[in-house]
């Protein structure tokens, strides 16, 4: 059967089981049309509340699969990295509460959105398309903004108490939630407590065997205090977060902990005396991590050295200030946002071999990634129909590493090593780079129904502190997961990609449809690149020899695993389409969903890039009862990826799709039950954008769902209850 066909009947099933959307209430009825895409001021936008989905992931990226052109890369059961429009890790520009947040683990085993649990979030925002220069630097894939969950100011002149807890449970693999804010407040003031504990064990995938290791135990707890005045509102806030004995298969190692604290300040201002509007946020984070290979999987072994374990151990740590401050003064014509923002990173990495203490390598050493920035943006109406927004940011980004050194390498490894390591440390290891974006939109409105939209951008990125610094073949480079050895090169260019971006939105009251099309060449696109020769290479084919066992590198001296890739600039494009779409069909039932599609392929080669999102879509419909209750049915349908990354061996995942049944019932405006399965035929599949099994078995002799080298699956069969209360 052609693949449109199973589409054709996967959409034919979704409308036979009688779906309900997420989002929508039923007093909404019966224009229950949510739009997606805001006036050009708000910045085009579309926002997702957890506490307005029916099901709530424990990876908050995950919800990022409800907008079109944005979905995650999974290494792990809390490892999603954000991925919009082709492009993932550092070329996405996530916030936290209006900031960038640095991971401490090299492998992004902790990305940014996973600093914030489902329980303590109020809102995940991406700006569809370009996103302006005011929503911070290096967006040359997009910007994703997550805010955290505050309890309101009193509004009287008594003290009031409020709380929101939330709390649910999951069949598939055990696992149970619960966090939430608790405080009180006055009209000036409020103080908060917020929490949360998560705990899951394996993972089964469709065919009911566990994915190994997938469990994971995660808690924070913080507080927060804020001062509301007449003219704006100051905040204050701490937090500690701790994740323990956590897997990702899809990576050389687990998480035995990561731990941190994070410090905030900021204000927000109504207006001064001149109408001007104030922002300023800050925050320091200081964030250890700790990552093994044999507290939750069983060790491999070194075949060529008489089947000797390979355990390592690593300890990670990152320091990040960051700072935003903004004013948006009003003028006759618009409004001129300026401002300016900073980044200060400092990333510290080591690796050790528990059962040989001579055994050390420094994978990065006291290596800092500073960024300030100054930005100007005009946002204008030229005529009562067409709105233009203008905007110019120029970044410095200083980067610098201390000297590194290894030790307990025996025989050539030892040799090929200190001729790396020597090789580094002579190198110009200071870089500075400066970038400059421009942007520039257009939006005509039509009339009430109907707004084009249309823009152009020049965004660039420099290189991460991975791609630059990375000196001994690893795989430590932000999750790429893709099961090749790295080195970087200091020497890099900074990414410059030149964007188009159109399309409309169209709304009436029972229908929605706003389509995007986009195209996007990247000029010195960081990717990795093949190194048949020289120091790097050498080691590998020793080290590999030494895995592998047999002299396997030497005869097979062009295999991948005997190859590393050297983080170089080529040219890349992309381009593709996506949307939202909705209707009421009737007074209770409505139909919505998303589609996207995304092309990214190299220019200088013949050749894709890698973990690219295939076509998707989803499609809810959705009925709501007359008293509080609605119930939905969701098909998510992904397309087969076949065109795939050659450099690095990237494998072609087939299409697929899942069915969810979904009810949520409202036993009062403030206590609201959920209910339902998801996977409901237990489909076995594989997401294009998961990693490779990496686990053959746990450390209790478990064997995975999958082969070591295969992309890891999907979630089985999964029932779930959820609950929300607010006071």
């Amino acid at each position: 059967m052609k693949y449109w066909k199973k589409w054709a009947c996967a959409l034919a099933l979704v409308l036979n089981l009688g779906y309900a959307p997420t989002n929508l209430q039923a007093e909404d009825m019966p224009t229950i049309i949510k739009v997606e895409s805001s006036a050009l001021e708000q910045l085009d936008t579309v926002t997702v509340k957890p506490s307005e989905q029916t099901y709530t992931p424990t990876d908050a990226a995950d919800i990022l699969k409800a907008v079109p052109g944005a979905n995650v890369n999974k290494n792990g059961p809390m490892t999603g990295i954000a991925q919009y429009r082709g492009m993932f890790g550092t070329r996405v520009n996530v916030q936290v509460d209006g900031l960038n947040v640095a991971p401490a683990g090299p492998n992004w085993m902790d990305p940014p959105l996973s600093h914030l649990a489902p329980a303590q979030l109020d809102s995940v925002t991406v700006i569809r398309g370009i996103s302006p220069v005011s929503a911070g630097a290096e967006s040359v894939g997009g910007t994703i903004k997550a805010k955290a969950a505050k309890l309101p100011f009193a509004t009287g002149n008594k003290v009031e108490f409020h709380g929101n807890i939330v709390t649910g449970y999951d069949s598939n693999n055990s696992a149970y939630t619960v966090g939430g804010q608790v405080g009180g407040s006055s009209n000036s003031d409020r103080i908060q407590l917020h929490g949360n504990y998560d705990k899951g064990q394996d993972m089964k995938a469709g065919n009911g065997r566990d994915i190994v290791p997938t469990q994971y135990q995660r808690q924070n707890l913080g507080v927060d205090y804020g001062h509301q005045f007449g003219s704006g509102e100051f905040n204050l806030g701490y937090a500690n977060e701790r994740v323990d004995n956590s897997g990702s298969p899809a990576l050389p190692m687990d998480i035995i902990y990561v731990k941190g604290n994070t410090f905030t300040a900021g204000y927000q201002s109504n207006s001064d005396f001149s109408g001007i509007k104030w922002l300023a946020d800050m925050h320091y984070m200081d964030t250890k991590h700790k990552m093994d290979n044999f507290s939750l999987r069983k060790v491999p072994l070194m075949l060529g050295m008489m089947n000797r374990p390979m355990a390592r151990y690593a300890t990670t740590n990152a320091k990040d200030f960051a700072y935003n401050i903004q004013a948006a003064i009003p003028m006759s014509a618009g409004t001129l946002k300026v401002g300016t923002d900073g980044w200060v990173v400092k990333h510290n990495a080591d690796v050790f071999d528990p059962n040989n203490a001579a055994f050390s390598l420094q994978n990065y050493n006291n290596v800092t990634r500073n960024r300030y920035s100054l930005f100007s943006e005009w946002t204008s109406s030229i005529t009562d129909s067409l709105d233009v927004q203008f905007g110019g940011r120029y970044s410095r980004i200083n980067m610098n590493s201390g000297q590194v050194n290894s030790s307990g390498f025996g025989g050539m490894l030892g040799t090929q090593i200190k001729i790396l390591e020597n090789n580094f440390n002579n190198s110009q290891l200071s870089q500075n780079d400066n970038i400059f974006d421009l942007t520039l939109q257009f939006s005509q409105h039509i009339n009430d129904n109907l707004t084009f939209k249309i823009g152009g951008a020049r965004k660039q990125r420099a290189p991460s502190y991975q791609e630059r610094y990375l000196w001994s073949p690893l795989e430590s480079t932000a999750g790429l997961a893709d099961k090749r050895t790295y080195v970087g090169d200091v020497n890099l260019n900074p990414e410059t990609s030149y964007n188009i971006d159109a399309g409309f939105d169209w709304k009436t009251e029972r229908v929605y449809f706003t389509p995007r099309v986009f195209f996007k060449r990247v000029k010195n696109y960081i990717q990795g690149t093949a190194v048949t020769s020289g120091a790097a290479y050498n080691f590998r084919v020793g080290q590999g020899n030494m895995i592998r066992g047999g002299g396997f590198c030497t005869a097979n001296p062009l295999d991948p695993f005997c190859v590393p890739l050297q983080f170089s600039n080529v040219d890349a494009e992309f381009y593709g389409a996506d949307a939202g779409f909705g209707a009421n069909i009737t007074e209770h039932v409505s139909v919505d969903g998303t589609i996207s599609y995304v092309r990214g392929k190299r220019k200088d080669i013949v050749d894709n890039l890698y973990r690219i999102t295939p076509l998707n879509s989803t499609i809810n419909l959705n009925y709501f009862g007359e008293n509080d209750w609605s119930v939905t049915a969701q098909t998510m349908m992904y397309g087969k990826q076949d065109k795939i990354s050659q450099t690095n061996s990237e494998q072609k995942t087939a299409g697929y799709s899942v069915f969810n049944l979904q009810g949520r019932y409202a036993i009062s405006r403030n206590i609201e039950f959920s209910a339902g399965v998801n996977n409901v035929l237990d489909r076995f599949y594989q997401d294009h954008l998961t990693g490779y099994n990496r686990v053959s078995t746990d450390v209790n002799g478990q064997a995975s769902a999958v082969a070591t080298g295969v992309r890891l699956p999907g979630e089985g069969r999964n029932y779930f209850v959820q609950a929300r209360g607010k006071f």
